[in-house]
């Protein structure tokens, strides 16, 4: 029987797994690294920290508007760094390609843990395009930030110590090698974000080894060596930073970067539950392969006396299972556990959660795929329906533009998975690749640009510089540190809420351009007369106000 346009797609693609990859993040990132602003407000304060590395020459602790910048190890800068060099691209482009690279390595991490285990190119491509395929994921290849290289550090991490561990044929004596390159792996994660790097694979191996009851292997010299060649890659920038900075640094990172925002933190505080709305929802469409899944199995009996029984088996198919629901499973609990939470921090789940589904995926039979199928379709049509009518649905301060032509991508691709839902896995996935890849290319290209105007501090940044280019002296009361100094092009002097602290400023300060929360500017009691508004936005989820001073006398002669 003569093979289909699709199914011989499939196979080319699955012939290269690594070019189908790169070809997947290409169509979805193509031609658009400079089509909107820098978004509050990680985008415009990573921004800043990188104009500083250049600029001031801060390549080992970073800075933020003029300050030492604790909150983040350099690794990923250089990385972006390195693009500025060896491309032609200039920040900001160069920031969107920095983002679209690290997805892409995401994508070749999940791959390389599921051939790790001994699952077929076919399946570990399918693998990495669940992955990517994922609304979340594809919507933050468009978003400068260093979680992507974070969470690909941290999957061939993990990778490295399946085989170190649990891979039949190398856990033992061949496996240390493996070991060694897997914590040394998670010694540069550390380097790119913080040590959640160490610890997504750690809890996770600790975790296999213990339900496999193999603890002595947890608790081994090949362990020890391991957490040598870990402490030896992170400790290299933290005795860096304590030569450049002092011991006062060192000490806030590790007490108040770390420690606190484990235990107690100040920002993104969220209760214990939270990820478990986050999880799905970041997940989707691939959330809903639970209506085809067969969870009724939970329920009996016999299921878990399969999953007990399998605690020692040493088929390739066992241990990898294993190794992935426990590592997703012990990620998801460390998560829970800390004070600080983030929806992007889930992404490190998203390797083994792509692996399980693609490998599922592959064995269900016809009717749960048609099932599948059918439930992407109506998800789809619905998001469709309600991008169509997102004007009128969501309460806004600005109108979003090319919503039909978004939302009629949506309805086109539920459509397709509708007509193909008898098909292959294979053709599904496809189909759904196609899909989102049409849905980004058009969302970012007439439909995000449209919300610059509320979530970019741009404009007011932008207005800023303008006054700092006629002599005034730029100020800002009670805002997040830096978010405004990008677009501004100077650093800003950004103070507390202190109304009297501000006051001696202006009087100190004859010229003055001030910018701060709207709320803040309306309770300030006797304000100074001298301070005239000259623009107000809306930023993320609250409006800014820019006020200008020329001085109690000029503004008394312009009277």
């Amino acid at each position: 029987m003569p093979r289909t346009l699709w199914e011989r797609i499939w196979d080319r693609l699955s012939a290269h797994p690594w070019l189908a990859m790169s070809a997947a993040v290409f169509m979805q990132t193509a031609f658009l690294l400079n089509e909107r602003a820098l978004w509050f407000s990680d985008e415009v304060r990573y921004a800043n920290a990188y104009e500083n590395m250049h600029r001031a020459g801060t390549w080992v602790v970073l800075s933020l508007n003029g300050m030492p910048y604790p909150d983040k190890p350099p690794i990923y800068f250089w990385f972006l760094a390195l693009l500025d060099e060896i491309t032609p691209l200039d920040p900001p482009s160069v920031f969107f390609l920095g983002a679209a690279l690290s997805g892409l390595l995401l994508l070749f991490a999940t791959y390389a843990l599921a051939r790790s285990m001994r699952l077929t190119k076919e399946v570990a491509l399918a693998s990495a395009l669940v992955c990517g395929t994922s609304l979340f994921v594809a919507g933050i290849l468009h978003y400068s930030r260093m979680d992507l290289l974070f969470a690909a550090l941290i999957i061939f991490a993990e990778a490295c110590l399946f085989k170190g561990y649990a891979d039949p044929e190398t856990r033992d004596g061949s496996g240390v090698g493996w070991t060694l390159a897997g914590f040394s792996v998670a010694g540069l994660a550390v380097l790119v974000k913080g040590p959640l790097g160490i610890l997504f694979p750690l809890v996770g191996l600790a975790a296999y080894l213990g339900w496999r009851g193999e603890w002595k292997r947890f608790l081994s010299l090949r362990t020890l060596a391991g957490l040598g060649c870990f402490c030896i890659v992170a400790a290299a920038w933290i005795a860096a930073a304590l030569a450049v900075e002092g011991s006062d640094f060192v000490r806030t990172v590790f007490v108040e970067q770390i420690f606190q925002r484990a235990t107690n933190t100040f920002h993104h505080k969220e209760g214990p539950f939270y990820y478990f709305a986050v999880l799905p929802a970041t997940w989707l469409p691939w959330t809903l392969a639970l209506f085809a899944a067969p969870v009724a199995r939970l329920w009996q009996r016999d299921f878990w006396k399969q999953v007990r029984a399998e605690r020692h088996e040493q088929s390739d198919r066992a241990v990898g299972r294993t190794w992935l629901w426990l590592h997703a499973l012990a990620a998801f609990v460390l998560l829970s556990c800390l004070s600080g939470k983030v929806v992007i921090y889930v992404l490190p789940l998203f390797a083994p959660m792509a692996i399980l589904t693609a490998d599922s995926l592959f064995q269900w039979d016809r009717a749960r795929r048609v099932r599948l199928a059918w439930a992407f379709a109506v998800f789809f049509g619905l998001l469709g329906a309600g991008v169509l009518l997102g004007n009128r649905l969501l309460p806004l301060p600005v109108e979003l533009t090319g919503l039909p032509l978004t939302g009629g991508v949506f309805l086109v691709t539920a459509a397709l998975l509708l007509a193909m839902r008898k098909r292959d896995a294979r053709i599904l996935l496809l189909c759904l690749l196609l899909g989102v890849t049409a849905w980004i290319q058009t969302a970012a290209r007439v439909t995000v640009p449209s919300l610059d105007s509320i979530m970019s501090p741009r404009l007011t940044g932008e207005r800023m510089g303008e006054y700092i280019d006629q002599g005034y002296t730029p100020v800002a009361c009670d805002i997040y540190s830096g978010i405004f100094t990008w677009y501004a092009g100077e650093n800003i002097l950004e103070l507390p809420k202190n109304y009297d602290r501000l006051e001696d400023v202006l009087r100190e300060q004859p010229k003055t351009v001030l910018v701060m929360k709207k709320k803040h500017w309306d309770r300030w009691p006797d304000r100074p007369a001298e301070l005239r508004p000259v623009l107000e936005q809306f930023i993320a989820d609250q409006p800014y106000v820019l006020a200008v001073s020329d001085g109690p006398e000029k503004n008394a002669s312009l009277e």
